[in-house]
Formats: C-alpha cells, sequence, structure tokens
C-alpha cells in the first residue's frame, strides 16, 4: 500500500511537471509576449502591494461620488478593443495622474513601482499588438474630461480607483491567456 501511494505520487508530480514544461515550451516558441503575459501576474502582484500601502490616503482624500472606472469602461476592457483601452489608459495614468501624484511627495517609492509596471505593460502592448489585437476605436476622452472636472480631487479619485483598474488589467489579460492556450 505505501509503495502504491509512492508510485502514485510519483506520477502525479511527474504528470505535473511535465505539464509545465509544455506550457513553458508553447510559450517559448510563440514569442516573447507570450512569456510576458504567463510573467504578468507576479507584476500585478508587485503593484497591489505598492498600492495597499498608498490606497488609504488616496481613498480618505477622494470625496467625489463621480467615478472614473464604470461598467462602460470594464465592458471596453472586454471588447475586441480592450488592448487600445488598456494602451490609452496607462497613457492617461503615466503622463497625467502619476506625475501629479509624484509631485505630492507622498508615497514616491510605491508610485515610482507602480509606474515602472505601467510602463512595462504598456510597451508590450505596443510591441505585441498582433498577439493583443490591439485595434483603435476606444477614445479616453470621456474619463480625461470626467478627470479634468473633477480638478484638484480628480488625482485623488484616479489614485483611489488603481485597484479597479488593476482588476480590469488583470481580467483582460487572463482572457488573453485564456483565447492563447484555451
Amino acid at each position: 500500500m505505501l509503495l502504491f501511494r509512492f508510485l502514485l505520487l510519483a506520477l502525479l508530480t511527474a504528470l505535473l511537471i511535465g505539464a509545465a514544461q509544455c506550457r513553458n515550451i508553447l510559450c517559448k516558441e510563440k514569442d516573447s509576449c507570450c512569456s510576458f503575459v504567463e510573467g504578468f501576474p507576479s507584476k500585478l502582484k508587485a503593484i497591489r502591494s505598492s498600492y495597499a500601502a498608498i490606497r488609504d490616503f488616496y481613498e480618505s482624500n477622494d470625496d467625489l461620488d463621480t467615478s472614473l472606472f464604470n461598467r462602460t469602461i470594464l465592458e471596453h476592457f472586454k471588447n475586441p478593443y480592450g488592448c487600445s483601452v488598456m494602451t490609452d489608459i496607462l497613457h492617461f495614468y503615466l503622463e497625467t495622474v502619476l506625475p501629479r501624484a509624484m509631485d505630492l511627495k507622498n508615497y514616491p517609492a510605491h508610485i515610482n513601482n507602480i509606474g515602472l509596471v505601467f510602463k512595462d505593460l504598456k510597451r508590450e502592448l505596443v510591441k505585441c499588438r498582433n498577439y493583443f489585437t490591439c485595434q483603435k476605436p476606444f477614445e479616453i476622452s470621456r474619463v480625461k474630461n470626467s478627470y479634468s472636472q473633477m480638478g484638484e480631487k480628480g488625482l485623488y479619485k484616479a489614485m483611489g480607483e488603481l485597484d479597479m483598474l488593476f482588476n480590469y488589467i488583470e481580467d483582460y489579460v487572463a482572457s488573453q491567456r485564456r483565447k492563447h492556450f484555451g
């Protein structure tokens, strides 16, 4: 009985190792875009950790009832234009929101970490346009207009909703992984 359990455990271990190696081989054969998608969960974990350290500050200063990221934006992430949606939103955060957050001098290391992952993600989206099947009809103007109308409080709203944006990004990247690996 002990030998049977040992053989069964050895067989299961071999199957798991083989499955992991098959996935790595499949990923290597595709290209670096596949490897990026496979490694993205660890990057997402890192930016969630950085955001956890600053979330309370931004949420406590966000007294606006209006949301930047509503169901409509989520639906845009889920359609064939999700790559363009994500590229535009990342550009907005990298060019507008995060630099203003850095100007406050609160939590610069954490904001910088988020910015570095966003830059990497944006670079990969551009590089892997075919992998992500990027198309362009999304217009970020509604988000930018809402942000501008919020004035000084727009920063707190945008930073306070980062966790929602992280969820949208996670869902999008996971959907691409499922699309390519079934």
